[in-house]
Parts: C-alpha cells; sequence; structure tokens
C-alpha cells in the first residue's frame, strides 16, 4: 500500500510539474513582438510625413451675461399701490414699472405749490415798492429809512420764496420716490414685490437687464493670456442653438483668480435678430488662437487599429516596422512618428 501511495505522489507531482511549466512557456515558441521587421514587399504605396504650421487653439467654457442689470429698490417706506409689469414684459427707458401709495404726498406737493403762489405774489409786491421807494427817494420824496424797509420787505420776500421753491423741490422729490421708474430699457426677469406689500428703503422690488448688453465671459488661463488683447475678435460658440458669433473682447480682468490662476475675459457679442433668444446664464465657449506649431497628420488609410491601439507600418531603411502611435481624433499625431518618416500606406494589405 506504501508503495502505490508513493507512486501515486509521483505521478501527482509530475504532472503538477509539467502544468506548470506549459503555463510559463516552456513547449511554446516564442511570440513575435509588436514591432516586426520584415523585408520591403514590392508595390508598396509609401508617404513621407510632413509638418504643417497650424495655429493652435483653445478652448473655454463660460457663460453669457448681461452687462447692463439692475435691482430696483424702494427709496420710502410706503404701501406698494399698483405694479404695472410682469416677469418677462420688455420695458422702455422711464416707463413707470411700480407705483407706491402716494396720495399724502401728492397733498404735500399741492400744499408747497400754493405756498410757493403765495410767496411769489408776496415777492412781487415788494418788489413793486422797491422800484417806486427807489423812484421817490431819487426825487427826494420820501426819507431814507422808507426806502431801507422797502428793500428789507424786497429781501425777505426772495427768501422766502427761495424757500418755497425748495420745499416744492423736495415734496416733488419725495412724490418722484413713489413711482418706480425703468433706468434702461430691457426686459424684467423678476417681480418680487405685489400689490399690497409694503415696500422699504433698500428692499428689492424688481429686476430687469438689457438683451442688447449680452456678452460672454469666461475665465481664460495664464498661459494662453498674451493670446488675448481688448478689441481683439474670437469666436463665442453657443452650444444651445448650436451657433457660432465673432465677439470681441471688452475687457480683460487684471487680476487672477487665486484659485484657478485665470482670468476672467468678457467678449461683446453682435447685435443680431436672435439677440433676445440670448439669455443670462447660457454656456458658452469661446476659442483663443495661440502660434502656430508643426503638426504631423496622419490619413485614415495610413494606419490600422488593434482593440483601441492605433498601428502604422514604419519603412525604415528599407524594411518594415510596425509601430504604435497615438492619434487625436482628427488624424493628428500625438507622439510615435516624427518629420521624415516614411509610412505605408493601407497597412493592413502588407502583413
Amino acid at each position: 500500500m506504501k508503495a502505490k501511495k508513493g507512486v501515486l505522489a509521483l505521478v501527482l507531482g509530475t504532472g503538477l510539474l509539467v502544468l506548470f511549466l506549459v503555463m510559463a512557456g516552456v513547449f511554446t515558441s516564442n511570440v513575435a513582438p509588436v514591432s516586426t521587421l520584415n523585408e520591403t514587399p514590392d508595390n508598396v504605396e509609401t508617404l513621407t510625413l510632413e509638418a504643417v504650421e497650424q495655429p493652435q487653439t483653445r478652448i473655454f467654457s463660460g457663460q453669457l451675461e448681461a452687462r447692463q442689470t439692475a435691482t430696483l429698490a424702494a427709496r420710502m417706506t410706503a404701501t406698494v399701490a399698483e405694479v404695472l409689469v410682469d416677469v418677462g414684459d420688455r420695458v422702455e427707458q422711464g416707463d413707470v414699472l411700480l407705483r407706491l401709495d402716494n396720495a399724502d404726498l401728492s397733498a404735500k406737493v399741492r400744499q408747497v405749490q400754493q405756498a410757493l403762489a403765495s410767496a411769489q405774489s408776496q415777492l412781487n409786491t415788494a418788489r413793486s415798492d422797491y422800484r417806486r421807494m427807489e423812484t421817490l427817494l431819487a426825487k427826494k420824496l420820501v426819507p431814507q429809512s422808507q426806502f431801507d424797509e422797502a428793500e428789507n420787505r424786497l429781501k425777505t420776500a426772495q427768501s422766502e420764496y427761495r424757500r418755497a421753491l425748495a420745499a416744492v423741490d423736495e415734496a416733488e422729490t419725495q412724490f418722484g420716490f413713489s413711482l418706480v421708474r425703468a433706468p434702461f430699457s430691457g426686459l424684467i426677469t423678476d417681480k418680487i414685490i405685489n400689490q399690497g406689500n409694503t415696500a422699504t428703503p433698500g428692499a428689492a422690488l424688481l429686476s430687469l437687464y438689457n438683451p442688447e448688453s449680452i456678452e460672454a465671459t469666461v475665465n481664460v488661463a495664464e498661459s494662453a493670456l498674451p493670446y488675448v488683447d481688448i478689441g481683439q475678435s474670437l469666436t463665442v460658440t453657443l452650444p444651445t442653438y448650436d451657433k457660432t458669433l465673432a465677439g470681441v473682447v471688452r475687457t480683460v480682468t487684471p487680476a487672477a483668480d487665486a484659485t484657478s490662476r485665470s482670468y476672467r475675459v468678457a467678449v461683446t457679442l453682435p447685435n443680431t435678430e436672435a439677440s433676445d433668444t440670448l439669455l443670462p446664464g447660457m454656456f458658452a465657449k469661446v476659442t483663443v488662437s495661440q502660434k502656430a506649431e508643426p503638426v504631423l497628420y496622419l490619413p485614415s488609410n495610413a494606419y490600422y487599429q488593434i482593440g483601441q491601439l492605433n498601428y502604422v507600418k514604419v519603412l525604415d531603411a528599407g524594411e518594415v516596422r510596425t509601430r504604435l502611435v497615438s492619434l487625436t481624433q482628427q488624424g493628428r499625431v500625438r507622439k510615435g512618428l516624427k518629420p521624415g518618416e516614411v509610412v505605408i500606406i493601407n497597412p493592413k494589405k502588407t502583413q
């Protein structure tokens, strides 16, 4: 029994050894490496790679913003008597958008206007008396004291008139605070208060922006900043509408963002019929052209794929070598080839 167990153990050990050697590839021939060396086939079409000077571009993402925006606030405490606009309404500069309760202010205006009329009448009388006394004094028909009194009454009347005029200006200004007007032509974006609410000084009432002031704002990397100048034309792409516009750089922020080391660039967009469809917050891309660099391009019939990898066959000293290359989707060579090298067209046919 012991002998049989020994033979069984020997057989099992030998089997495991053979299995290990098979897995190690001892009994198989060596597989050729990816880069192979072949004789040059006849009638092979080749291409000598040449670099072309091409401006390099970088695309920066940003958004549309309105350069001219405003949030209107009350300058007095009063009840909202009437809201004359709604979100999305187009308004013109000077339009009354909202009216506060101004009954007491209107009465105040009428009161000071009456006081102004009275002061004007008194001023006219005092001026007339002064001129009459001035004439009589020249003829020595009245004493100097009467002339002085007339002169004092004129000065007092003038002072009262100016005071009444200032009171009218103040009352009309206060009355004007009850009418909230559009500071510029634009679109209403937010209605924060409604009729019957109480408006307080500084509290927001309405928001609006000027559609003609829409521009694209992007953060440009420091390395690309030398290629951006004020007044320069840049390409702005709006993926939402699949549009490409030619914008002009309006401003470049002179200070970098401390975190991203980027600079904020504002690009003004042209006014077109579709300007009203461009809304603040929309996604935008701005293309910045940099200096030209030599670039290699490989035509689609000069390489083949194995899995996700791209390969070419390079003719080197009359021999063919297989080489792995890295390409962009447009066929630009990232690495693996150099200018002056010769590649074989339709390389699969030479395999």
